[in-house]
């Protein structure tokens, strides 16, 4: 790694942060989970696809596939370093923002933005099936231009 790059991933506090998220998981530290952390996080809390930051990756002339960057935005999921947001069987975002927060999502655009939890106020929840757990709340407000 040169120099330059150091320096700047020791100014960044996100991507500090990011990168001590996965010295502690299990996931071995290699240069592409490090590069992609760096582009994952340089901007602090961020949306975008896997296709997102493949084209991130090429404008900085990594190499790291399309395939590898799947599977690190999986495994960085898994180990809560960042979030997913299903908004259906075939569009998946992730988050860079891991604490319980809502979102819109604009349809036009197709982008995400956050909404704080304290400005949804949810009244009532169906009943849990039996020998499930609630994990989370999130909502999902489609708007458009």
């Amino acid at each position: 790694m040169d120099l330059i790059y150091i320096i700047t991933m020791k100014k960044n506090l996100h991507v500090n942060k990011a990168l001590d998220l996965l010295k502690s998981s299990p996931l071995k530290v290699t240069s592409q989970r490090t590069r992609l952390i760096e582009i994952l996080f340089k901007n602090g809390d961020h949306h975008f696809t896997a296709e997102d930051v493949h084209k991130e990756v090429d404008k900085n002339k990594y190499k790291i596939s399309l395939a590898t960057i799947y599977n690190c935005l999986n495994q960085f999921t898994k180990h809560d370093i960042l979030k997913s947001v299903r908004l259906s069987s075939d569009k998946i975002y992730f988050d860079t923002n891991t604490k319980a927060h809502h979102h819109f999502f604009c349809v036009s655009t197709e982008k995400l933005s956050d909404i704080k939890s304290s400005d949804v106020e949810i009244s009532n929840l169906p009943t849990i099936p039996k020998d499930k757990k609630l994990k989370s709340v999130e909502v999902v407000v489609n708007i458009s231009d």
